[in-house]
């Protein structure tokens, strides 16, 4: 058994060594914004100061050398009104020097322990890859649901061209348009709701968006804080841009919904992913507004495809099948660990009491 060491990340004199096994754990994102020293302190140096900590970062050590990490960021959540520091987990690795020794469980065990110390009423996570499940379950993790993912197609060039399959582009297009030409036939007109669009730098100039997000807080028995500081510093990330559609009512000049998205890649498929969307409770029947607008600024930025990380039970209450959106076959795991037992635990793993999407997670 090798000796190894757990503390602190210690910022200010090992961040080139964490990039390093940052891009050895997540090779895709090399040339990427991500892997820059610029995103990490983003990320875990400037959240919002309604916290006292910025971030919470363990390592493990071997010979001096890093070769685990663990990271989260404290989320705020409103549980039934009232509010809870919550470390969302993110970049957690274990580098190639650490694999298939027990190092991962170790550094799992370790940090939530820390986590209990720091007072954190618990602590969630969304991992695709399934080698890293294990580790977590090992450590008492629990995996109350999982989150889908939709999609909704435009256009199939780039899909069918990166399958070798060019020769189905017309057709398949044609058959495309007119599936997606009769969901949207059905969408209907409401005269009183006005759509306006924002960029991400001018959350400030948006009138009654704090208003919206506390009713929503108040409608959702749990819900991420989404204060104009929190969508300043999530929105904010070195090299993304996101775009913001509101629907607002013009009768009371009340919003009562709204979406955040923004351009990414998806296996070579220029895709608008889906940062956030809600409506207030007795108005989601202006879904089919926000979701047409959406698919128009797809349209516009030449998107193929619409991606929207959704709970089952938000999806049918939006209708979102309804516009052509479909269930994909990958799904994330939601985890979470409850170190606050004042809780109902039972609460906390009805996922009909969340409304969980990108924006609640370090995606997108």
């Amino acid at each position: 058994m090798f000796d190894i060491q757990f503390e602190k990340f210690n910022y200010s004199h090992d961040l080139a060594e964490q990039r390093k096994l940052f891009m050895e754990c997540f090779p895709e994102t090399i040339g990427t914004p991500v892997t820059t020293s610029k995103h990490y302190e983003w990320k875990f140096k400037s959240f919002p100061n309604c916290i006292k900590e910025k971030s919470y970062e363990y390592v493990v050590k071997l010979d001096n050398e890093i070769i685990g990490y663990y990271g989260a960021i404290p989320y705020e959540y409103y549980i039934k009104g009232e509010k809870k520091t919550v470390a969302m987990v993110c970049d957690v690795m274990t580098g190639v020097k650490a694999r298939g020794k027990g190092v991962f469980t170790k550094l799992g065990k370790y940090s939530i322990e820390q986590f209990r110390k720091e007072g954190i009423s618990f602590s969630t996570g969304y991992p695709i890859r399934p080698e890293v499940i294990p580790g977590h379950r090992k450590v008492g993790w629990t995996f109350p649901f999982q989150v889908p993912m939709y999609g909704k197609f435009l256009k199939l060039n780039s899909f069918l061209h990166a399958r070798r399959k060019s020769f189905l582009i017309p057709f398949a297009n044609i058959v495309l348009k007119a599936y997606n030409g009769f969901f949207n036939l059905t969408i209907k007109s409401h005269y009183h709701i006005d759509i306006e669009k924002y960029s991400s730098l001018q959350l400030d100039e948006i009138i009654g968006l704090n208003e919206f997000i506390k009713e929503w807080n108040q409608e959702t028995p749990i819900s991420l804080n989404k204060s104009i500081n929190f969508l300043k510093w999530r929105l904010g990330a070195p090299g993304k841009k996101y775009e913001i559609i509101i629907l607002r009512d013009n009768r009371n000049k009340k919003i009562v919904g709204y979406s955040i998205a923004r351009e990414i890649q998806k296996e070579g498929v220029p895709c608008l992913g889906i940062l956030d969307f809600c409506l207030l409770k007795n108005t989601t029947k202006f879904s089919n507004l926000l979701l047409q607008e959406i698919e128009s600024t797809a349209k516009a930025f030449s998107c193929e495809l619409i991606l929207m990380m959704m709970l089952k039970h938000k999806a049918n209450d939006y209708k979102i099948t309804r516009y052509g959106f479909l269930k994909t076959p990958f799904p994330f795991s939601f985890i979470l660990k409850q170190y606050d037992d004042s809780l109902s635990t039972s609460f906390l793993n009805d996922e009909k009491n969340w409304a969980l999407m990108w924006i609640d997670s370090d995606d997108l």
